[in-house]
């Protein structure tokens, strides 16, 4: 389970300490007046626990450093940042606040906010601490303790609507994927192999880039890269090459019939087959050559057409840039000229003439030339793909030949019979047959690595594959479980809307409150259009829901910490705020595992004027809470600042309650009850819990549900069971 609570603050300005105030489990309430510097202390919390933030108020300006010491599921944990940029590291010592700062000054660990493959980033190290999950949010990146704070931090600065604290620069999948981890939808199986499958994916790409590289540079004349086919085609050269070697020791151990006449017209067969050959190679150098003239000779038809174009434009617009020009005397001889007033006419020479179709005849040639411009450049398209495919039978060609010519000089010329001739072509054959061994031997190679390079892919791919069966598994686990969960928190707000004041009616008859990350809102019954304040009370009922389903499923990453700060914003009335903060410390008692809420109110209730309850002094603008002065503020009245022991004799206590709670002694006899001190982390008693053995006298206040209930009460100031003053108990 997950767990983080602040026990202490600290905000420095230079070396002052501006602001110290202990928090303890439950509701912890910053009250006072409006400009005091609640929010700011609010802010300050976000800041610490690593919100990226920096639109600080003037006063918080002047604030150069904040601590925070705070409880996790491994312990106490110093958080310290300094105030500066949205961006400004985290330093953390893994104590409590109070060892001795000299002692510590060499043992702070500085994270920084953004993730790095060379060090752990303070939302690693939190989370650690916490027990969250390192989950993975959109596009491969991480969630951080930012994005968790902006859902655990209700500002005044966001819209009513929203469930995460507002920012610019916001996407759907990482308010998804922060929704889905608080809710515990990923388990951390589900986490690692989503880290694995994005390994694995990685993985198989680069596989198949390097595999489809290999197989891109392959010769095309490469032929098969199926070693069985190799061996095969090895083995049959070296069976042939045995063949031949065997065939030459025949030869030269017997002695042939003399095969002139058929020597002799073999060899001449040969030499016509050499002279078709070059021939045949003669012809197609011709046409090579014949193209390399025609594309010359198109290319610089093309470059004239092209000039043409050029020229054709720019003649069409001096025509008309001359044709725009009134002469009034011949530009050549300074004659007077007679202008007519009619048509279209010459504006030197006066002769008529249609400018609409002179301006048709240039669009007409403009046309005509493009067009022989176009098939020009196909033409040589087509011609340049004929030269390179002649010039490349032209090689295979000339090769052949050569291939032909040795042949013919090892078998006819210097052979003086035809056995002679016959062994000559079987040793050419023979270094033919090496050559090819050797070539076959460099293929295996290849194919070796051509066949390892397939394994790996098929390896990669398969991994893949099951990491992502595995992911399809966990992720429908994951869905039930949201579903669950949300199911949990729906049920939660739904009780806390019917306890809010009857102001809107869609509330006080809710059925279903869903929250929705992904939109970044929440809803009644399929609807958001309510009053702006019944917006601020549903969505803050749903984050304290959240929270309150955290405290009862272990299954939640939810820290159990939240931090509120508009609990009377938009125009909230008075008793509608008192109403929810009871709901507030309600929902805390009923917690089954410890959770923490921070919220501060201008609007605070004062049957929840307690100890136990608030934190601080309340502020003003003559007690801020920035205090720049030095002079120290009372943290809590006198009669709380004493320990108080409970009577000595039962009549004592009796008294004492019955006072207490404004019954008489005899009412009280009849319903046992025992107390349990409620004490601070000082061990100083602010509190007498009564806890209700059966049933609780009419009229007194309870908490609890019936068999589990129990009352509260504040001590006596002296310690004393005689002449008690009841009246403290409701100031």
């Amino acid at each position: 389970m997950s767990l983080l609570a602040l026990k202490r603050l600290v905000v420095f300005a230079g070396t002052r300490r501006v602001y110290d105030e202990r928090f303890h489990p439950g509701v912890n309430i910053i009250r006072g007046q409006n400009g005091s510097g609640k929010s700011t202390i609010a802010d300050f919390i976000f800041f610490v626990l690593g919100g990226e933030f920096d639109q600080w108020k003037e006063k918080a300006k002047l604030c150069t450093e904040v601590r925070a010491e705070i409880l996790t599921r491994s312990g106490v944990i110093t958080l310290r940042r300094f105030v500066t940029t949205r961006k400004e590291p985290i330093a953390v010592f893994f104590g409590a606040m109070d060892n001795d700062e000299a002692a510590i000054a060499e043992r702070w660990s500085r994270f920084p906010i953004q993730r790095s493959e060379k060090q752990l980033s303070f939302s690693q190290a939190l989370f650690r601490a916490v027990g969250i999950p390192d989950a993975p949010g959109s596009e491969g990146s991480n969630v951080t303790a930012h994005q968790i704070m902006r859902l655990l931090y209700s500002d005044q600065r966001t819209p009513a609507p929203r469930l995460f604290r507002f920012e610019s620069f916001d996407t759907r999948d990482i308010r998804v994927a922060v929704g889905d981890l608080i809710l515990g939808v990923n388990s951390y199986a589900l986490y690692e192999t989503q880290i694995e499958l994005r390994s694995a994916r990685k993985k198989l790409e680069s596989a198949t880039i390097r595999l489809d590289a290999f197989r891109t540079n392959l010769p095309p004349n490469f032929g098969s890269v199926r070693l069985d086919q190799i061996d095969q085609e090895q083995a049959d050269l070296e069976a042939e090459q045995l063949r031949h070697i065997g065939e030459i020791e025949a030869l030269e151990s017997i002695e042939m019939v003399d095969e002139d006449d058929e020597y002799a017209s073999a060899r001449n067969l040969a030499r016509d087959a050499l002279r078709q050959r070059r021939r045949l190679m003669r012809r197609l150098e011709e046409e090579v050559e014949q193209l390399a003239l025609e594309l010359d000779d198109l290319d610089i038809f093309v470059d004239y057409l092209e000039e043409t174009l050029r020229k054709i434009g720019a003649t069409s617009q001096l025509a008309g840039s001359i044709g725009s020009l009134e002469f009034s005397h011949c530009p050549n001889c300074l004659k007077i000229l007679e202008v007519p007033d009619d048509g279209d006419h010459c504006i030197v020479c006066t002769r008529p003439f249609d400018s609409g179709k002179q301006e048709a005849r240039y669009l007409e040639i403009q046309i005509d030339t493009s067009l022989q411009l176009r098939e020009s450049r196909q033409l040589m398209t087509a011609k340049s793909q004929n030269v390179s495919s002649k010039n490349n039978e032209l090689r295979r060609l000339r090769s052949d030949l050569r291939r032909a010519r040795s042949e013919f000089v090892g078998q006819f010329e210097l052979a003086g019979s035809p056995s002679q001739a016959r062994i000559a072509q079987l040793h050419n054959r023979l270094g033919q047959i090496g050559e090819l061994i050797k070539q076959s031997i460099g293929r295996r190679e290849v194919a070796e690595r051509f066949t390892r390079l397939i394994s790996e892919r098929d390896q990669a791919d398969d991994d893949f594959m099951k990491l992502n069966a595995r992911a399809e598994s966990l992720s429908a686990q994951g869905d039930a479980r949201r579903r669950r969960a949300l199911g949990q928190v729906s049920q939660s707000a739904r009780g806390i809307l019917h306890s809010d004041l009857p102001r809107q009616a869609e509330f006080q008859k809710a059925e279903m409150v869903s929250l929705d990350f992904g939109d970044d809102a929440v809803s009644v019954d399929g609807s958001m259009n309510f009053a702006e304040s019944s917006n601020v009370v549903l969505k803050n009922a749903a984050l304290l829901a959240l929270v309150g389903a955290a405290s009862r499923d272990p299954e939640f990453w939810h820290p159990r910490f939240l931090l509120m700060d508009n609990v009377e914003d938009k125009g909230m009335e008075l008793a509608r705020s008192h109403r929810f903060q009871e709901l507030i410390v309600a929902e805390a008692r009923a917690a089954i595992t410890p959770i923490q809420i921070i919220l501060t109110t201008s609007m605070p209730n004062p049957a929840l004027e307690r100890p136990d309850l608030v934190v601080g002094p309340t502020y003003s603008e003559e007690l801020p809470t920035l205090n720049f002065s030095g002079v120290p503020p009372c943290k809590t009245p006198d009669r709380f600042a004493q320990e108080i022991p409970l009577p000595d004799t039962d009549d004592g206590l009796i008294r004492l309650v019955a006072a207490a709670l404004g019954i008489d002694e005899e009412t009280l006899t009849d319903h046992p009850f025992h107390v349990e001190e409620y004490a601070s982390d000082d061990d100083l008693v602010y509190s007498w819990r009564l806890i209700w053995e059966d049933s609780p006298p009419v009229g007194v206040e309870v908490f609890g549900v019936p068999g589990q209930q129990w009352s509260e009460i504040l001590p006596p100031d002296d310690g004393s069971d005689a002449d008690i003053d009841d009246s403290f108990l409701y100031e």
